[in-house]
């Protein structure tokens, strides 16, 4: 991996989010860290992993886009800040432009579409001090190389079940669990088996103008019979409040036998409205 290249992928991260227009009224919480809190959420996210072993890195660049399907308000009281999260149905989609260098065992270079990917997520349930949200995400073989895809066409049942101000006032605790398994695509690629475990924890910071997140993950892989970890820390903050516009810086890490990465770093850029 080539350093102008990740700085390069930088420079239009940022230029992707000047040009996005001012919309909206501000919000009790714009963070965008609650993932049952359904608004308009638009994203631009560039990350690297550096691959193990040193043997090379990937750059991803992302455009996310979420959107409530309903407009459902939960009659909810006491804290304010979760007074607004009764929208029923929220369908986000997201889509990559990635550039792989491989470093070993020869040096190559290929860039191009990833795979697409798309979930929708129904609010069966909220009120001041938890919620739970069932879902379905689909990845799609949209790769435009096959060393930037899996080769196939997935679908993942998913669980949310959020727990308010466990961790003090302005925490949220919500794990996650996901299978994804696939339904077609390549068949001389291998199939995809996966149970994704999710624990998030994040704390609103200054009132709101900023936040931390730690969000351990846990990947088995029931095809290749590995398993690992993986861990980010982001901080986030909010460039303008009033619009929703804010962003974040997020390192991470792996471990295990099954990890594809050793490190990775990403950061973005939010704009987040009703």
């Amino acid at each position: 991996m080539k350093t102008p290249k990740f700085l390069a992928a930088a420079l239009i991260a940022v230029c992707w989010i000047v040009v996005v227009p001012a919309a909206a009224q501000a919000q009790d919480d714009n963070t965008g860290t609650n993932p049952i809190n359904f608004t308009y959420d638009m994203r631009f996210i560039t990350g690297m992993d550096w691959l193990r072993d040193d043997g090379g890195s990937i750059i991803k660049n992302t455009f996310q886009l979420s959107a409530p399907l309903g407009r459902d308000l939960a009659n909810l009281t006491g804290t304010d800040r979760w007074d607004d999260l009764g929208r029923k149905f929220a369908l986000r989609v997201r889509g990559y432009w990635n550039t792989l260098s491989v470093d070993n065992p020869s040096q190559a270079t290929v860039s191009g579409i990833g795979d697409l990917d798309a979930r929708l997520l129904w609010l069966a349930h909220v009120n001041n001090k938890w919620g739970i949200a069932p879902g379905l995400e689909a990845f799609f073989n949209t790769a435009s190389d096959d060393a930037l895809g899996t080769g196939k066409t997935s679908l993942a049942p998913t669980l949310f079940v959020t727990l308010f101000n466990v961790l003090g006032r302005g925490s949220i605790f919500a794990p996650g669990y996901q299978y994804v398994f696939s339904v077609g695509g390549d068949p001389d690629r291998s199939d995809v088996q996966q149970s994704r475990i999710d624990l998030y924890f994040v704390w609103i910071l200054a009132q709101g103008r900023n936040w931390l997140i730690v969000n351990p993950q846990v990947i088995v892989d029931h095809e290749g019979s590995t398993e690992f970890m993986q861990t980010d820390l982001e901080f986030g903050y909010m460039i303008v409040p009033q619009s929703g516009i804010s962003g974040y810086l997020r390192p991470g890490f792996a471990l295990g036998d099954g990890r594809p990465f050793d490190w990775n770093f990403e950061f973005a850029l939010k704009f987040i409205w009703r």
